[in-house]
């Protein structure tokens, strides 16, 4: 039997018990406030005027974003040596994925070697060639020529130190594969000792961040007329039955899928502690109002049914708590229309009122 059960049970008692003291004392002594005991298990609401509007319910699921989705390719062909993480990994941008050793980057130690050896020569023939031209026994032109090819030899050093520094080339053939942002590794399609070529079509790793993600949901023929880019939408998801999302779609697409004969709407949201997972169903709650119907608005939950009559719990400006018949005009999930009964403003309880309404009997 869980706590909150056991406090909520001794407190109706302790009403009840209340209401029958007060009834042998005088008939005043009958009314219940607002104290500070029933304000740690109540909460309040408050009627709001607002449009009508009704809930279209549509099944959806959580993708990624793929404006946060990073594809990462091989470069040069080889062989998997090393393996850095796991699917489903979290990894910063920068962070080695894979090392590979590569006949290609093989080639290209040889290129830098070569070069590192071409530009000591040609260091050591302009100092020749100038020291030459000082003393008259080499022409201007042999300087200039000799000038040429340092600076060509040079262009070609930096070249490969650009190429070694953007695919992130070692001086033993191999390359390390590097994350191109932070995210959580989605996809992994290499295991170590693999052999890849560079001109595979297939990524070895996908990466993308979970900080925000989509909602997918899908719209039936019959139901497109009622959903516009803009209208508000609450979220719920089998795995957190006591969470709502709330958000709004940003983009309505406009073409149906042949096969289901729907058409998808997308809602981007904020992902807090990474609560939603991609591939996760959805039931997403459409808000659709009403042209022209204004009404007075409370939680569904604050709506007590009896005997055929819906009653609410008022607290009046004093704290009294009293009894209220209301005349509902619509009821969905989450909301409830009022035709009667209440005000613009008025306070009502929310949680628990139940228990308040049974002891207020």
């Amino acid at each position: 039997m869980s706590k909150n059960f056991i406090a909520l049970t001794l407190l109706l008692l302790w009403l009840v018990s209340c209401r029958n003291t007060t009834v042998e004392q005088t008939e005043e002594s009958k009314h219940l406030f607002l104290n500070d005991s029933l304000r740690t298990i109540v909460s309040l609401d408050t009627a709001i005027m607002t449009k009508v509007s009704n809930e279209l319910i549509l099944n959806g699921r959580v993708t990624f974003n793929p404006e946060k989705v990073a594809h990462v390719y091989p470069i040069f062909g080889g062989t998997i040596t090393d393996i850095n993480i796991e699917l489903g990994d979290y990894v910063r941008k920068g962070d080695v994925l894979a090392v590979i050793r590569s006949s290609e980057v093989a080639d290209y130690d040889k290129q830098k070697k070569e070069v590192a050896q071409q530009l000591v020569i040609a260091r050591r023939n302009l100092e020749a060639t100038e020291d030459m031209f000082r003393s008259g026994m080499s022409s201007e032109r042999d300087l200039l020529q000799a000038r040429q090819s340092l600076l060509e030899i040079e262009a070609e050093q930096k070249r490969l130190d650009e190429i070694y520094s953007i695919y992130s080339l070692t001086n033993n053939s191999t390359y390390q594969v590097k994350s191109p942002v932070s995210g959580f590794v989605v996809s992994k399609n290499v295991n170590s000792n693999m052999q890849i070529r560079s001109d595979q079509s297939d990524e070895i790793f996908t990466i993308s961040g979970l900080d925000d993600v989509w909602v997918m949901a899908d719209v039936y023929e019959g139901d497109i007329s009622k959903v516009k880019e803009g209208a508000s939408v609450r979220i719920t998801t089998l795995a957190y039955d006591d969470k709502e999302f709330f958000g709004e779609i940003d983009k309505v697409y406009n073409m149906l899928n042949d096969a289901s004969k729907t058409m998808n709407v997308r809602v981007k949201l904020k992902n807090d502690n990474y609560m939603l997972k991609p591939g996760m169903f959805t039931n997403v709650y459409v808000q659709c109002k009403v042209e022209g119907q204004t009404m007075l608005r409370i939680n569904s939950h604050a709506v007590i049914f009896e005997d055929g009559k819906n009653y609410i719990v008022r607290v009046s400006k004093d704290g009294l708590l009293e009894m209220k018949e209301i005349s509902v005009f619509k009821q969905t999930e989450k909301y409830c229309y009022i035709d009667s009964g209440l005000e613009e403003g008025n306070i009502i309880i929310d949680n628990n009122a139940l228990l308040i309404y049974n002891a207020l009997k």
